[in-house]
């Protein structure tokens, strides 16, 4: 993966963050870090490595920072035709741009161009060794109310959460029907938007 390119004057950055998501007694939580350097609780991620897709950037991440193994649940995506030579790797749910403060990566601000994955991750940790940061369940109602969680992340969290309501029970810990569900709850929250914006252009 190339994670540095220069446009202008400007540096642009690949980076993948991942939230991580479980139910617990019935109700999904959210799973943030807490960064140190930035003041406040976001999603697992950061810069890929030579010759190392974004995809796996994000389970790597995950693991140095949180201790657990992420199995990620894929994005929505167009199949591939039959046939098709190219293995496809799980899509991000987003991919932005944003504004990124100078860092160990870039001594000047630069932009990062963010591929937002999602992650069921299993109970027990995974690495034997300790993570890099410290990692917190949010529920709804914390996620909206927590001052140190980062405005960008609370939003995109409460998007999920407003997804994941009412998430079959066979669908809970298997990452693609928890796709094929989140990707069709998705779409049905914009229908209505579209369908009055064809009525208005009529």
């Amino acid at each position: 993966m190339t994670d540095h390119q220069t446009t202008g004057s400007t540096a642009r950055e690949v980076t993948a963050s991942t939230f991580l998501l479980r139910r617990n007694a019935g109700h999904w939580n959210v799973g943030l870090i807490w960064h140190d350097r930035l003041g406040s609780h976001m999603p697992a991620g950061g810069h890929g490595e030579v010759g190392e897709g974004v995809h796996d950037a994000a389970v790597r991440e995950v693991l140095e920072e949180t201790g657990h193994k992420a199995r990620l649940i894929p994005g929505p995506a167009a199949p591939a035709p039959a046939g098709f030579p190219h293995r496809p790797v799980p899509a991000p749910w987003w991919i932005c741009e944003g504004g990124a403060s100078p860092d160990g990566h870039t001594s000047t601000p630069h932009t990062h161009v963010d591929h937002i994955y999602l992650a069921l991750v299993d109970t027990a940790p995974a690495a034997t060794e300790q993570p890099d940061h410290q990692l917190t369940w949010f529920t709804h109602s914390r996620l909206g109310s927590d001052p140190t969680i980062s405005e960008d992340s609370r939003l995109l969290a409460l998007q999920l959460m407003t997804w994941l309501d009412g998430t079959p029970a066979d669908a809970e810990d298997d990452p693609m029907q928890l796709s094929a569900y989140l990707a069709h709850r998705a779409t049905t929250g914009l229908l209505p938007a579209q369908h009055s914006l064809t009525e208005e252009s009529a």
